[in-house]
């Protein structure tokens, strides 16, 4: 008797501008998607060469994405993308993060895939202005109404779309509480060992008090006001370091230090990648997200998966990762005063410091769990993908 054939996975087709959001935002997807589909992942491999292999059992496209506005790039990576989606014959096709989406939704939707969903991750044009923010928001609307299923990474950016008239009427839905991947919380934890450790290997004394950032470092995550406010709430309080964690993206570090000037400027530690952010926010006493627009805001969550408070703008995404008063404190965003007097509040109480840490890692094990966001994003693509399988 001939042996029955299994049936053929359902083929997944997921599209990004770099590396970087695989490996920061989607590879604990990938792990758990290519159990059960046959995963085929697209980037542009000449982006953030310095990131190791995703090493997972997946198909890996390169096609040349660029993440800003590049006509005769964007026109040719349009082909690429419609041709591979001809030969693939993927049953879903999911893109995250803006030039993705566009380009993938198009390249979906006149290769005939039936199922759709690109996921919003904070907007460019939010903080943008004139024909530039017209623009962009247009190529926003352009994909949501390309798509067949949209998501938000936070209930305020859902919101924020709805109100800017972006989704289609009750078209757009948050998993979970909110984020594209959680915090791994086992991972993310208070550690003394690496605490100290990571302090010595960066020649931080004991009683330096570490504000970090952790992200690129670009000119719409606030990184001037952040650097501004540093040198101002170093004059109060002396023992504060300022630690930038992530790629140099705008080429800011020249600007940077000119700003803080030798006596600031020594401390100042710049990491420009690490393989290990557990590690490094384990050092650290105070997490500092000024960012212009945020998704959510996913290193708030780490830090306080870590047990370090956060100090955020006051912005869409970011309000869903901080409990002002509880987990953190808040900020209006592009402002130095306010950014350094929450700086130096919190570098000045350490019971504030730790009440806010405490309560943000509670926060963060009951409503931001990587297991619980993981799954949950799994059984909205199996929901999607049942009458087709």
């Amino acid at each position: 008797m001939a042996e029955k054939l299994s049936p053929l996975k359902p083929r997944l087709c997921v599209v990004a501008a770099t590396p970087l959001t695989f490996h920061f935002f989607f590879k604990q997807h990938l792990a758990c998607w290519c159990k059960d589909y046959e995963v085929t992942v697209v980037y542009n491999s000449a982006s953030d060469k310095y990131l190791p292999p995703l090493g997972l059992p997946i198909k890996e496209k390169f096609i040349g994405i660029e993440r800003r506005i590049s006509p005769y790039k964007d026109l040719i990576a349009l082909v690429q993308l419609w041709l591979l989606m001809l030969r693939g014959r993927f049953d879903m096709v999911i893109t995250v993060v803006p030039k993705a989406g566009i380009l993938g939704m198009l390249a979906a939707f006149f290769s005939g895939r039936k199922i759709r969903v690109h996921i919003f991750q904070g907007e460019v044009w939010a903080s943008r202005s004139g024909f530039m923010r017209m623009l962009l928001k247009y190529g926003d609307f352009c994909t949501a109404r390309l798509a067949t299923s949209l998501l938000a990474v936070s209930p305020s950016e859902r919101d924020f779309l709805k109100e800017e008239g972006i989704p289609p009427r009750g078209s757009i839905m948050v998993i979970e509480k909110g984020s594209i991947c959680g915090v791994d919380c086992d991972r993310f934890k208070p550690d003394p060992w690496a605490r100290q450790n990571v302090r010595t290997e960066y020649g931080f004394d004991a009683d330096d008090i570490v504000c970090i950032f952790l992200g690129r470092l670009a000119i719409e995550k606030g990184i001037y006001e952040l650097t501004r406010a540093f040198k101002q709430s170093l004059q109060v309080q002396g023992k504060l370091r300022l630690m930038l964690v992530g790629p140099d993206e705008d080429a800011l570090e020249r600007e940077i230090r000119s700003i803080l000037g030798p006596s600031a400027g020594a401390r100042l530690t710049i990491c420009p990648y690490t393989r290990l952010p557990e590690r490094v926010l384990a050092c650290a006493d105070i997490h500092c997200m000024p960012s212009y627009r945020e998704g959510f805001g996913l290193a708030i969550i780490e830090a306080s998966s870590v047990g370090i408070p956060s100090i955020g703008t006051r912005i869409y995404g970011i309000v869903d990762a901080i409990e002002e008063n509880v987990t953190g404190l808040m900020v209006p965003p592009r402002e130095v005063k306010p950014l350094s007097e929450a700086m130096t509040r919190l570098a000045n109480d350490n019971e504030l410091r730790e009440s806010l840490g405490f309560a943000a890692r509670q926060r963060a094990i009951h409503n931001f769990s990587q297991v619980k966001i993981i799954q949950s994003y799994k059984t909205y693509i199996d929901d999607l993908l049942l009458p087709t399988s």
